[in-house]
């Protein structure tokens, strides 16, 4: 994957936040309850909960998770693996 289909795009209105991943788009509208975590993300420039709400449009969410969360035990230096509890 090239760089330029791999950053990550935000645009905020007083409707809503755009995402813009490659080529596609998507929308966190305004009223959805992930737009205040959204909004908490951008704050703390925390882009991953941004990442995982386009997995899960994406329908690759547990997996995506999973994957993150291994990579985060793996850079702290955790001995053991992710263990999916859903």
């Amino acid at each position: 994957m090239g760089r330029e289909s791999s950053s990550l795009g935000i645009f905020r209105t007083d409707s809503g936040i755009t995402l813009s991943f490659g080529a596609n788009t998507y929308f966190i509208d305004s009223e959805d309850p992930f737009h205040n975590i959204a909004n908490k993300a951008l704050l703390q420039e925390d882009y991953v909960p941004l990442y995982i709400e386009i997995a899960k449009r994406e329908g690759v969410g547990p997996e995506f998770r999973n994957m993150l969360l291994d990579m985060i035990s793996q850079a702290k230096g955790d001995a053991g693996t992710f263990v999916d509890l859903d």
